[in-house]
């Protein structure tokens, strides 16, 4: 016991001491770790989603390549969705992977000191709709309206549908007695720490032979934000890539934004989506359980 904890000592210190010029020269520890990557293997259906993604630099892994095993998702059998899915108003969607990358500083005096977080989450989402989400047009008017309906429906649903309206309810509740003025400017600050007072327009950009639909969310207050990648996988289903830009220290975040925005980059050129081969089909067997 004491040999194994004095080895696990010395691989820290050792890898410490590696990291040490790199950690100086770009400001915080941790983010990733492209040198030790995790490949992943996912089957929707007839469609066969290959991902390599870093580890966190902060693992203490020695592995160069770690390989997992395939997993199959069959996400047009109703049952098997409906079992696995996660709603978000009325989104319907299933997360089958997620990784994250955190930024700490270099010397952190106390225990919560992360400069912030990007985390990276995979995702099968149905559209409810009479639309075909294989077309790019259709998906970007989808995504265009569910946002509106989150955030610009006059008449609010609850806090999450309608959201502008529902802030204004409780705004005129706080503020009866004050100007209109005063009250546009508590709505306006309300919002913007409330929800995702700017929706930049979803634009298609191609990454290995796909057409991505991407669409961000912007907290400008926390400097939050959100980046979904989108890709159809039929007419009723689509892929997305989400990431995620979590900010714990405002004024530490332009030490780790170029790097976050990098692995961004680089996790999505890595992503691989082609045919399902036939011949492969018929020796693979594993199918997920929870």
């Amino acid at each position: 016991m004491i040999a194994l904890l004095t080895k696990i000592i010395i691989v820290a210190f050792i890898t410490i001491i590696k990291a040490l010029p790199r950690v100086l020269r770009q400001g915080f520890v941790g983010g990733a770790d492209f040198s030790k990557m995790v490949e992943e293997r996912f089957i929707l259906e007839n469609r066969t989603l290959d991902i390599n993604f870093p580890i966190s630099s902060l693992s203490l892994n020695n592995i160069d390549t770690v390989e997992q095993p395939k997993v199959k998702y069959p996400y047009r059998n109703p049952q098997w969705f409906n079992e696995h899915r996660n709603s978000d108003i009325d989104l319907s969607y299933v997360i089958f992977h997620t990784v994250f990358w955190i930024y700490k500083p270099i010397i952190g005096i106390l225990p919560d000191s992360e400069y912030g977080m990007l985390g990276c989450a995979f995702a099968i989402h149905k559209v409810s709709e009479n639309i075909n989400v294989l077309d790019n047009q259709s998906l970007k008017q989808w995504l265009n309206q569910k946002y509106d309906e989150s955030y610009y429906q006059l008449e609010p649903v609850d806090d999450s549908r309608g959201k502008r309206a529902y802030l204004r309810q409780k705004i005129l509740k706080i503020y009866r007695e004050h100007s209109p003025k005063h009250e546009a400017m508590q709505l306006k600050a309300f919002i913007n720490s409330s929800g995702y007072p700017l929706n930049n327009d979803t634009s298609t950009v191609t990454i290995n032979d796909n057409q991505w639909v991407f669409h961000q969310l912007v907290q400008p207050q926390s400097r939050n934000r959100t980046d979904m990648y989108c890709l159809g996988l039929d007419e009723q289903h689509f892929l997305v890539v989400r990431f995620k830009h979590h900010v714990d220290r405002f004024n530490k975040h332009k030490k780790w934004r170029k790097a976050a925005n990098q692995t961004q980059q680089r996790v999505m050129e890595m992503v691989s989506l082609t045919d399902y081969i036939e011949e492969e089909q018929r020796v693979f067997s594993a199918t997920i359980t929870e």
